[in-house]
C-alpha cells in the first residue's frame, strides 16, 4: 500500500515538474518586430522571462517591457516617464509581445522603439493595455546603449552604422534618469530574478525526495522483520 501511494505521489511530481514552466511563466513566449527596413516581420522566441540571456529575455529588459508589466524597481531607477525626450527620435520599430497567462488566448503588448532617437535609445509604452491580470504603465523608457546591438543581433539592419555616431547631447533631466537606469542594469548584470517556475521545481522535487525516502524506510522495516516458519 505504502509503495502504491509513493509511486502515485512520484507521478504526480513528475506531472507539476513538467507542467510548472508554461503555468507559471510570467515573461513574453514570443516578440514580433516590424518597422522602416525590415521587409518581413522578425519573430524572436525562447526564454522571454525578467532575467533570462536569451534574447528574447534581454529584448524585454532592454525595452522596459517588465517595468511597464510590474512597474518600477525597488530603487525606483527603472521606471517609466511620462515625459517624452527633446530632439529627433528617428525611424520607429514596433515591438508585439505575446505573453500566455491564464486564458487560452495569450495577451499581446506593443510598444514603439525609437534604437536612433537622439540622446540615446528610447522606447514607450502606451498605458492600459491589458496582460497578465493587469495593465500596462505607460510612459517613456530610456533603453541602453546596448539596445541597437542586440536589435542589430536579432536582425534589425541599419543600426550598426549609427552606433558609431557620437549621441547629442540630451536634458540634464533626461540625462540622469538614463544614468540611474543604466546604473541600475549594471548593478543587476548577472542576477536572474526567482521565478514562480523555480519556486515549484524545488516544491515538486522536495515531494519526490519525500515519497522515496519514506519507501526506502518501509522496505527497511520489511527486510528487518524476523520471519515466521511454520512448524513441519
Amino acid at each position: 500500500m505504502i509503495r502504491r501511494i509513493c509511486v502515485v505521489a512520484a507521478v504526480a511530481g513528475l506531472a507539476v515538474l513538467m507542467m510548472a514552466g508554461p503555468a507559471a511563466a510570467k515573461g513574453a513566449d514570443q516578440a514580433t518586430i516590424t518597422g522602416p527596413g525590415i521587409s518581413t516581420p522578425i519573430v524572436v522566441g525562447g526564454d522571454g522571462e525578467p532575467g533570462s540571456t536569451e534574447g528574447l529575455g534581454q529584448l524585454g529588459d532592454a525595452s522596459g517591457l517588465f517595468v511597464a508589466m510590474f512597474g518600477p524597481d525597488s530603487s525606483g531607477a527603472m521606471a517609466l516617464s511620462s515625459t517624452a525626450p527633446t530632439g529627433p527620435l528617428g525611424p520607429r520599430l514596433e515591438l508585439t509581445y505575446r505573453v500566455p497567462g491564464g486564458n487560452p488566448k495569450p495577451d499581446t503588448l506593443k510598444q514603439d522603439a525609437y534604437p536612433l532617437a537622439a540622446g540615446g535609445p528610447v522606447t514607450f509604452t502606451a498605458a492600459g493595455q491589458p496582460v497578465l491580470g493587469t495593465r500596462t504603465t505607460g510612459g517613456w523608457y530610456r533603453a541602453p546603449d546596448t539596445f541597437r546591438s542586440l536589435l542589430t543581433s536579432l536582425g534589425v539592419p541599419g543600426l550598426t552604422a549609427a552606433e558609431a555616431t557620437p549621441n547629442r547631447p540630451q536634458p540634464t533631466s533626461v540625462a540622469n534618469a538614463a544614468n540611474a537606469a543604466n546604473a541600475a542594469n549594471t548593478a543587476n548584470v548577472g542576477t536572474v530574478a526567482p521565478s514562480h517556475r523555480t519556486r515549484w521545481l524545488v516544491i515538486a522535487a522536495g515531494a519526490i525526495g519525500v515519497c522515496v525516502a519514506v519507501m526506502v524506510v518501509a522496505l527497511l522495516r520489511r527486510s528487518s522483520r524476523p520471519r515466521v516458519t511454520s512448524p513441519r
